[in-house]
């Protein structure tokens, strides 16, 4: 998951000459966005968000079916001011990664200029957007898989041991029997062998 998460940032900065990328995966109710890459953004920016709630910025307001958003950064100074403008961001492109119309992330793409994407860029980094959940979606599938797997394997060996238990506890019943009648009749030789 990071090799993809970080493999997939630099692609998309390099193609959309971003000066900063960050990917961000939410939770089911898409109200806390995790950073899981980032490229070009100062620690400062990566550390105030690392986890954003829903709406607590541009970056954290899901857009229902709106494609590509470009939100340019107000120029605020203070200590209420935008992380982002902060580090001298002057506009963020969000890009919505869903999945058969689920949101399950974004790709916030942010540049040091005033920018306004060709419709071709917007909808090359839509499609990306699309293969990215695609594929985080494979991932996670496969890693059920892995588990039901595992869960398959573990019953197989507790049904094994079941059975293997069983025979050797019906094979003792039946060894405590033969030392009881060996005992009983007095015959040495028949407990010698019983025991």
């Amino acid at each position: 998951l990071a090799d993809l998460a970080q493999g997939f940032v630099e692609i998309v900065a390099r193609i959309a000459r971003a000066d900063g990328v960050a990917l961000r995966w939410s939770d089911r109710g898409n109200q806390r966005f995790l950073m899981l890459a980032s490229q070009g953004l100062p620690q400062a920016l990566l550390d105030a968000e690392q986890c954003l709630e829903r709406g607590a910025c541009h970056c954290s307001t899901v857009a229902e079916n709106l494609g590509v958003r470009v939100i340019p950064i107000q120029d605020e100074s203070g200590p209420d001011s935008l992380a982002c403008a902060q580090a001298g961001f002057k506009t963020v492109i969000n890009v919505p990664v869903c999945l058969h119309e689920r949101t399950m992330g974004e790709v916030d793409l942010f540049f040091c200029a005033r920018v306004r994407p060709a419709p071709a860029l917007r909808s090359l980094l839509e499609a990306l957007g699309s293969h990215l959940a695609s594929a985080m979606e494979n991932l996670r599938l496969a890693a059920l898989e892995k588990e039901a797997a595992i869960a398959q394997e573990r019953l197989h060996l507790a049904r094994e041991l079941h059975d293997s238990i069983a025979q050797s506890l019906a094979f003792l019943k039946i060894q405590v029997q033969l030392l009881r009648d060996a005992l009983q009749s007095g015959d040495a030789g028949q407990r010698a062998a019983a025991l």
